[in-house]
């Protein structure tokens, strides 16, 4: 049983209350509050794992309200570009130094929100080779810092879906690839009895936090939804810039 009057632990239950807020909202956002906070708290493989390990409690309660919403076809084909794509991304996080390739990610990121923000939107249906590439490259960054959301967020917001959809579509999809980003972890031996442990203890925090982002959602509107979408976005990136 953890200290709870530790600073690191009621650190790591508020920034995870917070973070499930976020994802109950938006379906997306969680690992990118708490990935930075709990590497820094714990390191960062206790840091990803923990936050696989919640983004998976806080997205379950979401799930049954999210289902009907979701197009299974290509949820099926983004999750298997990026089942390729978390091994690659497991490897790169165990074996290369993380400067660069955090730069490179940062660079990208923060170039797709100036594309969405000046006002861009694809129009029809994507092709199959965005689709994979979208989920591979997402699946890569899952393994390499247990932040699958850009790309896809990306690839849904410059849709024309309504927030609604976009929002179910993101849920379903970040549970599966993070249980496969777990699989490969586990396998690595990169998760321990201590670290699953210390997220049980989290897991109220941030189910109460989705919760509670969920009830907020029916009060914003479309335009506000892709407003938070893309400040949550920036914020990531700039944070992995000056981490």
């Amino acid at each position: 049983m953890p200290e709870f009057l530790t600073f690191s632990f009621l650190i790591a239950a508020i920034v995870a209350a917070f973070a499930g807020m976020v994802r109950g909202f938006s379906g997306f956002g969680a690992a990118m509050v708490m990935t930075p906070a709990l590497s820094a708290l714990y390191g960062p493989a206790i840091g990803i794992s923990l936050c696989l390990l919640l983004e998976i409690a806080v997205a379950l309660p979401l799930l049954p309200r999210a289902v009907k919403y979701v197009d299974w076809r290509r949820i099926g084909v983004i999750l298997a570009a990026a089942i390729v794509g978390v091994p690659v991304g497991n490897l790169v996080l165990t074996q290369v130094a993380p400067e660069p390739m955090r730069w490179t990610i940062s660079l990208i990121v923060l170039g797709a929100v100036t594309l969405l923000a000046s006002g861009w939107r694809f129009r029809g249906r994507p092709r199959p080779v965005t689709t994979l590439a979208a989920g591979g490259m997402s699946g890569f960054l899952n393994g390499l810092s247990g932040m699958a959301g850009p790309p896809i967020i990306f690839y849904y917001l410059a849709g024309d879906e309504t927030a609604e959809r976009v929002r179910a579509n993101l849920t379903t999809y970040f549970i599966f690839v993070d249980l496969v980003t777990l699989v490969v972890f586990a396998g690595r031996d990169l998760i321990g009895w201590n670290t699953g442990m210390l997220a049980l203890w989290l897991v109220p925090a941030v189910v109460a936090g989705g919760l509670l982002g969920e009830r907020l959602f029916p009060l914003a509107s479309e335009k506000f939804y892709r407003r938070l979408a893309l400040f949550l976005l920036v914020a990531v990136a700039i944070g992995s810039l000056i981490l």
